[in-house]
């Protein structure tokens, strides 16, 4: 009859090939960023073999995803158990991988954004492989009233928040531009309107508010508690930049947005989603 020793010990073993799969999830998760399958196998110190028929049942249960350029990052599953800061760093890599590919697609310069102090802020451009192509400053905030990459932070914003940062906003504008009140009045509501259309489309637009002749599109990227955290965004002049709703480059967007919200685990709403 075995020892109450040697019972404890039985019922204290674990499986081997379990621990080694969490520690190999646990490597990848420190990068912050998306790997290689070399990489993995140096990190973990098992062959690439043995990594890769890791990373395949990783991938199954969604605490592990492999992207278009053969690297391994942490699944939408993975990202749900991450902490907030940790999950957007991870989101940022994807979104920047992504940009690449959305410019071949659309041909048009697109950057990524993400919340600054009192807007959003620039923190990466892909040029569109033009011989001339406008390139946006990536110094301080952008505005949330006449930018589209503003419309889509504002739109799903808490209420109060966006209450004191719009007045803010438009006291700016009515000083700097001398405008009257009246004609701050009617840029309210022509506000309200946008951010109607930008909830109901998830996408925002622009049409020479900020910049006469320029045109834009943004999207949002949500976590999984339905905030945007991120948001693409492309533009150009209005003679060569397609400014319809349905355009390929609004679709192209629309569709990347989607598709890197369900990679982190995001939650995208529903077309007539308001953050209250």
């Amino acid at each position: 009859m075995a020892s109450l020793a040697t019972h404890k010990s039985r019922n204290q073993q674990g499986i081997r090939s379990l621990e080694n799969g969490v520690r190999l999830y646990q490597a990848l998760h420190s990068l912050r960023r998306p790997a290689s399958l070399t990489e993995l196998a140096k990190l973990s110190r098992m062959s690439p073999a043995k990594v890769h028929r890791y990373c395949v049942s990783l991938i199954r249960t969604g605490l592990m995803q492999l992207d278009g350029r053969g690297l391994y990052g942490v699944g939408p599953y993975g990202l749900q158990l991450s902490a907030p800061d940790i999950a957007i760093e991870h989101a940022i890599a994807f979104s920047v991988s992504a940009l690449h590919e959305l410019v071949r697609e659309t041909g048009e310069t697109c950057f990524l954004s993400r919340w600054g102090q009192r807007g959003p802020v620039i923190i990466k451009v892909e040029d569109a492989p033009k011989p001339i192509s406008i390139r946006p400053t990536t110094e301080g905030d952008l505005p949330l009233t006449n930018s589209a990459t503003g419309r889509v932070f504002a739109a799903y914003m808490d209420k109060e928040k966006l209450a004191r940062l719009t007045e803010l906003e438009f006291e700016s504008q009515r000083r700097n531009e001398k405008v009257a009140q009246s004609e701050v009045a009617v840029r309210k509501r022509a506000f309200e309107r946008h951010l109607s259309e930008t909830r109901k489309r998830c996408i925002a637009r622009t049409t020479g508010e900020r910049y006469l002749g320029l045109v834009s599109f943004s999207v949002p990227i949500f976590d999984r508690n339905g905030h945007v955290i991120l948001a693409l965004t492309s533009f150009g002049m209005a003679t060569t930049f397609p400014s319809a709703w349905d355009s390929n480059v609004a679709r192209a967007l629309r569709s990347c947005a989607m598709s890197l919200t369900q990679r982190i685990g995001g939650l995208w709403p529903g077309p007539a989603s308001n953050r209250q």
